[in-house]
């Protein structure tokens, strides 16, 4: 357990120092802030200041990278982290949409990912905005749940929604796919599958 620990902890050190250097899209809180000076955003900003180049926007930079295994007691910690983050970093039109967009593709991999592999949550700075993608191995059964039930989502998410919402109201099996749903017809972002052998990637993109 204390290797996983020291294995995330140096994933978050390490996030933590790339998003210092490549936020140019997002708003900088006031260095003066003292309740700021912990967490690392008054370094960023003063780096901003001494015109330090910034990364060029045409490329996606990665904001923050986390690797955990599929392990739903990591969901709401790592959550609870990365909305703080998003909170203090990011505009708020992206903020509200991004930590629903979040939760739901951390907490459905978390959940149906396989412990023999690494469940791996991205957040990227593009020209556009903030591109989320989360990545986990699932086993086949699953993955063809997930193709069919993004097909129906891509369709018609209003349709969709209303249908995995009956069938969480009348307890059916197997269980219903409501995240999912909320983030294409809640948040009105489209999702994108990738498939890599049994790895799944869900990804979306943020605007600004």
């Amino acid at each position: 357990m204390a290797t996983v620990q020291q294995g995330r902890g140096r994933d978050l050190n390490t996030s933590a120092r790339t998003a210092n250097q490549h936020a140019s899209l997002f708003e900088d809180p006031t260095a003066s802030d003292p309740t700021l000076r912990v967490s690392g955003v008054q370094a960023r900003a003063e780096r901003h200041a001494s015109g330090r180049p910034q990364a060029s926007p045409v490329e996606a930079a990665v904001l923050i990278s986390l690797g955990a295994p599929a392990e739903p007691a990591l969901l709401e910690p790592t959550c609870t982290y990365l909305a703080a983050y998003c909170d203090l970093c990011m505009p708020p039109q992206v903020t509200q949409r991004l930590n629903v967009a979040i939760y739901e593709l951390y907490a459905n991999a978390l959940r149906y990912g396989s412990s023999a592999d690494e469940v791996r949550l991205e957040l990227a700075q593009t020209a556009r905005g903030v591109r989320l993608s989360v990545s986990n191995r699932a086993e086949k059964p699953e993955l063809e749940r997930l193709v069919a039930h993004l097909e129906r989502v891509k369709a018609d998410p209003e349709a969709a929604f209303s249908n995995e919402m009956n069938r969480f109201a009348s307890g059916s099996q197997p269980a219903p796919m409501v995240g999912l749903v909320r983030i294409a017809h809640e948040c009105q972002l489209v999702l994108e599958l990738e498939l890599h052998g049994d790895r799944v990637v869900l990804s979306t993109l943020c605007e600004i």
